[in-house]
């Protein structure tokens, strides 16, 4: 695994002068990485397959260097969609063995790489290429949300509230489709809704035991102005608290 974070390093540090987002974005991939090694633990996986969702945790942002590079930007859509184009360079003249020596595996990471940020994943995976991008999903959100937590993503809460069709969502346990938003407050529903798209019952337990959906909503409740948008929020907590409760049972 040394190798693999090596060559990481190696590749990703080349782009540090481009920024500080760099630097932050390879922090990020590593708390990935140590998050899917956990939740690749819970699961009783064995050594060489936790050795898998590790690497996978460690090349699921590969695209974002090249990306911040090229457009300066993460926003995808405004440049290009990171899953597609990370995929797309490990393929490319033998980019993927810089970091795996193993060929049987190639294919298994570029799946995982390609379908780690999407609103859902592909059709035809194999249950084998499923669960691995499901850990780095989960590993990902994770790690998202504490970032929110310490305002490293912030969000501007506006002056308005969720709208009903987004709060509806919400109430029901569903993911939003970014084509429903219809208030700046809509933006903030997109990260509580990622408690309904966990996978793992460890994942639950460190949502749960570390707080990051309450610290976030907390974050929203003092920015607003807006009680009903308070009122919201606190209706949600204890919509979410009780889910991952649940979910951890």
């Amino acid at each position: 695994m040394q190798e693999a974070i090596d060559s990481f390093l190696k590749y990703s540090r080349a782009y540090t002068c481009l920024g500080e987002n760099i630097e932050r974005k390879i922090k990020h991939t590593f708390r990935v990485m140590d998050l899917c090694e956990e939740i690749a633990v819970s699961l009783g996986l064995s050594k060489s397959d936790i050795y898998v969702a590790k690497l996978c945790g460690l090349l699921h942002d590969i695209g974002r260097f090249e990306q911040w590079n090229r457009y300066k930007t993460f926003v995808d859509s405004k440049s290009v969609d990171h899953g597609d184009f990370g995929a797309k360079l490990l393929k490319e003249k033998n980019f993927i063995r810089r970091f795996n020596n193993d060929e049987k595996i190639d294919n298994l990471i570029t799946k995982v790489v390609k379908n780690h940020n999407k609103y859902e994943v592909e059709d035809d995976l194999t249950e084998r290429e499923k669960l691995f991008t499901n850990i780095v999903r989960d590993a990902d959100k994770t790690d998202i949300l504490y970032l929110y937590t310490i305002n490293d993503i912030s969000i501007d809460v506006g002056v308005d509230s969720f709208s009903d069709s987004v709060l509806d969502c919400l109430k029901n346990h569903k993911l939003i489709d970014r084509r429903l938003k219809k208030t700046k407050a809509d933006t903030l529903s997109v990260s509580l809704a990622f408690a309904f798209d966990i996978n793992y019952k460890k994942t639950f337990e460190i949502l749960r035991d570390r707080s990051y959906l309450d610290k976030e909503i907390d974050i929203y409740i003092n920015k607003t102005t807006n009680q009903k948008l308070k009122e919201q929020l606190k209706e949600l907590r204890s919509i979410i608290n009780n889910y991952i409760d649940r979910r951890c049972l």
